[in-house]
């Protein structure tokens, strides 16, 4: 059995493709593991938004080299945004390594490219194991040019067209035969080893191994960006937008909610952005296609850009709510006019501020959270003072606060910094410090209130955690029967980051 584990950093762009590439290789037989060290083919799926992301990269990729050596069979690689533009220095570091696959190359490629891979680890896995200080041949090392090595191959034509086709089997079938001469049966013990029966088993046991949780379906409904936010590496590592045909992304969802699915998250780095290639419809019919899906689920989205929300946008929401969450992630970053430029955000915190009168107005009680860039070059104490401004007034329900992170490419690396990181840090613990004072009071506006929430999982000290529509966390007790449930709590307590709830019949 060949068994993977993926290592996931960054978005939700991110998230979407590692879980996508989960499935893609369940339905090849593989069975997913939680540890690396059980694993025969590693992928780490990279971020590059911000500095540290990329530097606890480097240390983690360090730890698999004694794996490496421990178990040569195994393929190690290495997969999104840092891979699009860290490819030669990733294979010169890293001797262990065995592909890298950036975020901008087509997904079709590096899926073929895995049915090879699958192949060769199950045949080298079974002579290490016949073997271990036998000779592999060197067919495990690096595979410079995936794409390359899949049109040299031409393993594409195993595919047929769909991702999720049982592809592996027709591959291995050809590439070993059933029937061998007996010397090579005896040597790779293929009787034994029973290919079929090997997937189907791979299979039952990701089944049969996986956890009480509820399920959720990540879908990408776009790649790329063409805001060119100019602290942002994103155009550089994703390209330029490219948005996925309405009909694709309408049957993915169906398929996924058909398969048990809970809950819909429809991710891009600017989602209403989108525009259909074939009808050139626009987010806010994309949302409302979903949202005519039959079935009771959430559909979330993530994120917008303030700039191109739109009144039409907030009328679907409104319209299909609660089906459609009133949860929005929208984007601040800073509360300075002048920052905001700088940063080529393309409005003004006035503009921001009108866009969620818009929301309050259209959406009572919706749920709003942003991100806020702390310590941008040549932020004032008066700049960011405007932010906390923008902040007291909105009062959000969650800040995702940073410290601004230089990246290579952007037009932000080149304009002078002369604010210290201990000032940056001192702004940055200010302003959590705010926000959870704000959260605990949001959070206790809800205290006596019936909500509908979404059970999730068993916590380890015993509660389950639920979340509201506007994706606030809510413990509770009760049975795992509960787990992918839509029920009714009760809300008793609360604090800055969970409220207490009890079950109501």
């Amino acid at each position: 059995m060949v068994t993977f584990f993926i290592k996931t950093y960054g978005c939700l762009a991110n998230v979407a493709d590692s879980e996508g590439l989960a499935r893609y290789l369940i339905d090849l037989g593989c069975a997913q593991v939680s540890q690396a060290s059980e694993a025969d083919l590693i992928m780490v799926n990279t971020c590059a938004i911000r500095d540290k992301a990329e530097s606890k990269l480097y240390s983690y990729l360090g730890q698999f080299a004694p794996l490496k050596k421990q178990k040569p069979y195994i393929k190690i690689g290495i997969i999104g945004c840092v891979a699009s533009y860290r490819k030669k220095e990733l294979y010169q570091s890293f001797d262990h390594l065995s592909f890298v696959y950036g975020a901008r190359d087509e997904m079709p490629v590096l899926q073929s490219y895995l049915v090879d891979a699958i192949e060769k680890i199950a045949v080298l896995k079974q002579l290490f194991f016949q073997d271990p200080d036998g000779d592999l041949g060197g067919k495990n090392g690096q595979d410079r040019d995936v794409k390359e090595l899949v049109a040299k191959r031409n393993i594409s034509k195993f595919l047929g067209g769909s991702p999720r086709g049982n592809a592996l089997e027709e591959f291995l079938m050809e590439a070993v035969p059933s029937s061998t001469s007996p010397e090579k049966e005896q040597s790779l013990n293929i009787s034994e080893y029973n290919l079929k029966k090997h997937i189907q088993d791979g299979m039952k046991k990701a089944q049969n191994n996986a956890s009480p949780e509820v399920k959720r379906s990540y879908i990408n409904i776009m790649t790329g960006c063409n805001k060119y936010c100019s602290y942002c590496i994103v155009p550089f590592t994703r390209g330029r937008e490219i948005s996925y045909p309405m009909k694709d992304i309408i049957s993915a969802v169906i398929k996924d909610i058909e398969m048990g699915s809970r809950e819909v998250t429809l991710i891009g780095q600017n989602v209403n952005s989108y525009i259909d290639p074939e009808t050139e419809a626009r987010f806010p019919e994309l949302l409302k296609q979903v949202a005519q899906i039959p079935g009771e689920f959430w559909i979330r989205f993530i994120s917008p850009h303030p700039q191109d929300m739109t009144h039409d946008l907030f009328d679907v929401m409104a319209q299909y709510r609660p089906k459609i969450t009133a949860a929005l992630h929208f984007p601040l970053q800073s509360g300075s006019n002048r920052i905001l430029q700088l940063m080529n955000r393309n409005y003004t915190s006035q503009e921001f501020l009108e866009k969620i009168g818009w929301i309050r107005e259209k959406l009572p009680g919706a749920a709003i959270s942003t991100d806020i860039i702390v310590g941008f070059p040549g932020e004032t104490e008066a700049e960011f003072l405007e932010t906390m401004a923008v902040v007291e007034q909105v009062r959000f329900d969650l800040i995702y606060p940073f410290i601004y992170s230089s990246r290579p490419n952007t037009k932000a690396s080149l304009i002078a910094d002369n604010c210290l990181l201990v000032e940056k840090t001192r702004r940055l613990e200010f302003l959590r410090k705010r926000q959870i004072e704000i959260a605990v009071q949001c959070n206790s506006a809800h205290i006596g209130k019936n909500l509908k929430v979404l059970v999730e999982k068993r916590l380890a000290r015993g509660k389950l955690l639920s979340r509201t529509e506007g994706n606030l966390r809510v413990l509770v007790d009760g049975s795992d029967d509960l787990i992918g449930q839509f029920v009714t709590v009760h809300i008793k307590e609360t604090g800055p980051a969970n409220m207490i709830g009890i079950l109501v019949s």
